[in-house]
């Protein structure tokens, strides 16, 4: 066993017993974690979730839920909490990033990802996020071009079992997008395209309407989380 201090982020508190819970959290250094918090609901306040900061715990070697021990938020990024455009979008980050990340899986490229919600080009950075998750895990489909008649896709394409057709070659059951979403897609593999991109409330819907299908496609669960995003979003 060891005492560790690391940069990361809590994203998820759940009651175990008395005053205790059970918390997840993405860090820098070890990937995702589980906390043990024995005094997370004490009267002084309990540890608050969705700001950047240090975790100070002892991670153990014979069992996966490690004790915590402190969280020192760092005060730069304060607003992440307390901005719904914010926390709505990193909930709904986090619901993916469970489905996809083992414990103790690296990725450091999800640090400085998260930074960059500060730059409140929230739709923006929401989607390059969701699109990084799914690239550097293996699951993100190949949408330069179809998988069928290998025509370049501009603009508008459809999805159907993890492979992306143009219009033309689509099956009917296809999950079509709408225009413009793929001209998005290809600016987030492209880091000039990516600067000079403008995304909108509705631009975002219209991707991650195309994320959550071949998300929900890949680990056949609803993703309840989107659900509630879409209720909210536009009305913040």
């Amino acid at each position: 066993m060891e005492r560790v201090l690391t940069d990361g982020i809590i994203y998820k508190i759940s009651k175990y017993a008395d005053n205790s819970a059970i918390a997840s959290a993405y860090t820098l250094d070890y990937g995702k974690i589980k906390l043990f918090m024995p005094k997370a609901y004490s009267s002084k306040g309990g540890v608050q979730t969705f700001i950047l900061g240090e975790i100070d715990f002892l991670k153990k070697d014979s069992s996966d839920l490690n004790k915590f021990y402190n969280f020192r938020p760092d005060t730069s990024y304060i607003e992440y909490p307390s901005t719904p455009a914010i926390s709505l979008r990193l909930s709904l980050y986090f619901d993916i990033f469970d489905k996809f990340y083992e414990l103790e899986q690296e990725d450091r490229v999800i640090w400085t990802i998260l930074q960059k919600y500060k730059t409140a080009e929230y739709s923006k950075i929401n989607l390059f996020s969701i699109y990084a998750l799914l690239k550097n895990t293996g699951h993100m489909f190949n949408f330069s071009e179809c998988s069928s008649c290998g025509e370049k896709i501009i603009e508008q394409g459809a999805l159907y079992n993890g492979l992306y057709y143009c219009q033309k070659c689509a099956p009917a059951e296809s999950f079509f997008t709408t225009g413009y979403v793929n001209t998005m897609l290809r600016a987030f593999a492209n880091q000039e395209l990516y600067r000079n991109l403008k995304v909108n409330i509705y631009d975002e819907l219209s991707v991650l309407d195309l994320f959550v299908y071949h998300i929900e496609s890949i680990t056949g669960n609803f993703l309840k989380s989107y659900k509630l995003f879409k209720e909210l979003i536009l009305t913040i």
